[in-house]
């Protein structure tokens, strides 16, 4: 089943499956050379697998 608009699925640093929900993001911040960090609206966040490019290449294709 395909996500539904606006949500996307990664995999966090801990290899623990996530989704989020693309409207809520405010940035996102390189974190390590394969990891980024994404802000979301009342400042949480979440450090996921991947470079910051492909990161926002899943988020905004």
């Amino acid at each position: 089943m395909a996500a539904s608009p606006g949500r996307q699925h990664f995999v966090d640093t801990n290899n623990q499956k996530i989704i989020v929900v693309v409207q809520m993001i405010t940035h996102l911040k390189q974190a390590g050379p394969e990891r980024t960090e994404l802000f979301f609206v009342g400042g949480n966040s979440v450090v996921a697998q991947g470079a910051i490019e492909e990161v926002f290449r899943r988020l905004w294709p």
